[in-house]
């Protein structure tokens, strides 16, 4: 009882130093801690880890020598992991008329996201002005930001007509890089080309698309070093033609029951059955799912978001793509709070494991390596030489208990040592 006081004691006079240390610190020594690695095959290990200029520099069991005016510190007891990713959020979809008070919202959000440890984000579509001055913002100027990874949104012209009803006068959307109106006559190259202009990382692949037409975006997207992100449906396209099409990744689990209709089909008569208790067979969905495993898709089923909202079929389907060795990718597609609250992650973290079945280790992997991968991002994910520092330290075992993820003793972003208010 004495030791562990006068060790909690000397833990919080480490806590209060670093809080204190300057932002731009060159090299920091850390440790004596047990490494998760981020990748879950990966079995944890007492391990030092020196960063040195915003990357993990050194990583051993033994002695490390370090620079001059290193920072040390004593992680014994303590927990490395990757830096967490919440892989499908929407930063830029609240009012932007006025631009002062949206900043100041969403700097709220951003801060209160990467005091909990997340410190990358994937925007899965938004007003990219917004989000490409937000994204600055986060590598130059802000260190309380995670970093910001968008999407450019592109659907058909009905999905964008549906989306300005009630706007008089108004353009009714979709001529913009980042909000893209596609049909069959489009010179997609070239709004390709405008997305990734305007810092898109990947294309949104939406709504009211034909397989060919995503076909046709995922292959110009490849061919321009852009990722294609898409939903699980979208509807004249099935889920085969995501799968087929070899798209980087597909959100919303529950969406795969579209297979289940033929292509076409109106969408608010797909919705009134899935309510009215469809239940996902499996006969029709296995050769999907077999396809994203073969083709190495990304899985972003957003199981929070479908317990919330009764579709009873995602955990379903979640657990099939688990049980075939589908790589999963942690994301929320849910309101974050503004203040000092548990962030969504959190909930989506325990239904990977809950509904879909993933141990621990694998719900790390999700919301970190597999995260950053998907978003096509090499330099984070993982505990490993080379690697960027964003790192969490915790202070007890998230492999028994994963909701220690959003409780760090410490946040390091970029190399450096995060103090928050």
């Amino acid at each position: 009882m004495i030791r562990n006081s006068i060790r909690n004691k000397a833990w919080l006079t480490i806590l209060l130093a670093v809080a204190v240390m300057h932002a731009d610190a060159q090299s920091i020594l850390l440790s004596n801690a047990t490494i998760i690695d981020g990748e879950a095959k990966r079995t944890p290990r007492k391990a030092s880890v020196l960063i040195d200029n915003g990357l993990i520099k050194t990583i051993s069991s033994r002695k490390i020598n370090t620079p001059a005016h290193t920072q040390v510190i004593d992680c014994s007891g303590k927990f490395i992991v990757p830096g967490l990713m919440d892989a499908h959020v929407h930063l830029a979809t609240l009012d932007l008329s006025d631009q002062q008070k949206a900043r100041q919202q969403t700097d709220s959000i951003l801060y209160n996201m990467i005091r909990h440890g997340i410190t990358t984000v994937r925007d899965m579509a938004g007003d990219a002005r917004f989000l490409q001055s937000l994204s600055r913002a986060a590598e130059k100027d802000n260190p309380w930001s995670p970093s910001i990874f968008y999407a450019a949104q592109f659907a058909g012209p009905e999905y964008f007509r549906m989306m300005g009803n009630g706007r008089k006068g108004q353009d009714p959307g979709g001529n913009q890089p980042w909000a893209r109106s596609i049909t069959d006559t489009s010179n997609i190259a070239a709004a390709v080309a405008d997305a990734k202009a305007w810092g898109a990382t990947g294309i949104k692949i939406y709504a009211e698309l034909s397989g060919a037409l995503v076909a046709a975006i995922t292959k110009e997207a490849r061919k321009q070093g852009v990722l294609a992100w898409s939903h699980a449906a979208v509807n004249p396209a099935l889920p085969a033609d995501m799968a087929n099409a070899g798209v980087n990744s597909m959100s919303h689990a529950n969406d795969l029951v579209f297979q289940q209709f033929p292509s076409g089909t109106p969408i608010g008569k797909v919705w009134e059955a899935i309510y009215k208790g469809l239940k996902a067979d499996s006969a029709v969905l296995f050769p999907v799912l077999q396809t994203m495993k073969k083709k190495k898709i990304y899985f972003d089923p957003t199981l929070f978001h479908a317990a919330n909202n009764n579709m009873i079929n995602a955990a379903v389907i979640a657990r099939w793509a688990h049980q075939l060795g589908i790589a999963f990718v942690a994301g929320t597609d849910w309101i974050y709070p503004l203040k000092n609250q548990a962030v969504p992650l959190l909930d989506e973290l325990r239904h990977l494991g809950k509904d879909a079945g993933l141990g621990n280790a694998e719900i790390i992997q999700a919301a970190t390596m597999n995260a950053a991968r998907v978003t096509g991002l090499q330099d984070r994910g993982l505990v490993r030489k080379g690697m960027r520092a964003d790192l969490l330290i915790l202070d007890s075992d998230p492999l028994k208990d994963i909701s220690v993820l959003f409780s760090p003793q410490i946040v390091i972003r970029k190399g450096s040592i995060l103090s928050f208010k």
